[in-house]
């Protein structure tokens, strides 16, 4: 397995905190570091600066080779919606709940378009965990090469993790999450493994990370035991996700940032490069460092929207994502959902509605939705102050809600 050229990247997060500011609203605060970068309001920042707050490897494109976006006959600069009980401004809906960035693509052409805060057409902003998804595409397209085999278990393909919770699982049911990890995942708990992992991958240096918790994931990963009575079931759990990415670089022999760029970013036609988070040992974050431009998501979510095809040729598998899409088969949904019948299939959350509309979703608002019916594709950055809301109030219902909104205006 090749631990990522280390590091080919250039660390502005070493450049210090006190820096001085100037007038471009783009300068660096002085009050950003490891214990806030991630929080209200100092990741309306973070969020679209992050290689000057971590370590990151570059996501390649091809100039050469670019997917134009055109902007419809049918754009608007404003609209209102039918939201939270009310008719409100875009405008509004955006100051008050957060967004950074709003693109709606109806046919393949561009028909809305803003931008807020610090973001701006050519910025990548963190992805958080819509990274899964398109991780989950990667493996699509391996697994249809004969890369990997997605029945057989991840020890064989990653021996360090025989002894860990996913060892003995089948390489589907991670990407399902139904894994028998032992795996816990609560923002708001600092002793879920998600919370110590974010100290493993150096994204907090707060007082709960102890000295005994390993460094980087390489070491991380093969701690975490086995839960049996989680086999099966879907629960969340990011280090899935890492794992996926680790066995995608031992069986391809190649870095996960390179599988991107070579299988996705490249091929489906991205304007810009991407770029991806990496911790002290060169593991590269598969489940929640990407960072990209609105557009290039929006790109991602046209890949899906096309059936996989981008320039007349088939990027990512026909049948891998007519799964994504496919019938209400996959594990029995935990949570309310009604008059809905969802799921979760290979990083990816369908919907459950009708139209079998499909999303990624990340902490903090951060949100790519393909809705196959309307031929809508909607990419939406935010930075909400808390991982799942404003600390106040959770906010998944308000970004469902606003994208049927969404949906419902463009149809």
């Amino acid at each position: 397995m090749t631990k990522t050229t280390l590091i080919a990247f250039v660390f502005l997060a070493s450049i210090p905190i006190s820096t001085a500011l100037s007038d471009d609203k783009n300068a660096r605060p002085e009050n950003i570091n490891l214990s806030n970068f991630q929080s209200g309001p100092e990741n309306r920042w973070s969020f679209s600066h992050l290689r000057e707050v971590l370590p990151t490897v570059n996501i390649e494109h091809n100039g050469e080779r670019v997917l134009p976006l055109y902007k419809s006959q049918d754009f608007v600069s404003d609209f209102s919606l039918t939201f939270e009980g009310s008719q409100q401004k875009i405008d509004h809906i955006a100051e008050h709940r957060y967004l950074d960035g709003l693109l709606v693509l109806k046919n393949g052409e561009i028909i809305f378009e803003k931008y807020y805060g610090h973001l701006t057409k050519s910025r990548p902003h963190l992805m958080n965990s819509v990274s899964k998804s398109v991780v989950g595409l990667v493996a699509g397209k391996l697994a249809d090469e004969g890369v990997i085999d997605l029945s057989k278990p991840v020890s064989e393909y990653v021996p360090a993790l025989s002894e860990s919770g996913w060892g003995p699982d089948s390489l589907q049911t991670v990407l399902d999450m139904r894994d028998g990890s032992a795996y816990t995942e609560d923002y708001e708990d600092l002793g879920t493994t998600f919370r110590i992992q974010d100290c493993a991958i150096g994204w907090t240096d707060a007082d709960y990370c102890s000295e005994d918790i390993p460094r980087g994931l390489y070491a991380f990963l093969p701690t975490i035991g086995r839960d049996k009575s989680k086999l099966g079931k879907f629960s969340y759990r990011s280090g899935s996700t890492d794992v996926i990415g680790w066995v995608l670089e031992a069986a391809a022999g190649e870095p996960l940032a390179e599988l991107i760029s070579k299988h996705i970013w490249k091929p489906m036609g991205a304007e810009f490069d991407a770029n991806i988070t990496v911790d002290e040992s060169g593991f590269v974050l598969a489940d929640h460092g990407m960072s990209s431009t609105l557009r290039d998501l929006a790109r991602v979510g046209l890949l899906v929207l096309n059936k996989g095809r981008a320039f007349g040729q088939q990027i990512v598998p026909s049948a891998f994502i007519r799964d994504l899409h496919g019938p209400a088969h996959y594990p029995t949904w935990p949570y309310d959902a009604e008059g809905l019948d969802p799921y979760y299939r290979s990083f990816w959350w369908g919907k459950g509605n009708k139209e079998r509309d499909l999303l990624g979703y990340g902490i903090h608002g951060q949100t790519v939705r393909i809705a196959p019916e309307a031929g809508i594709v909607i990419s939406m950055y935010s930075t909400w102050p808390r991982a799942n809301g404003d600390g106040t109030t959770e906010l998944w219902g308000m970004l469902d809600e606003l994208t049927d909104a969404l949906v419902a205006r463009f149809r």
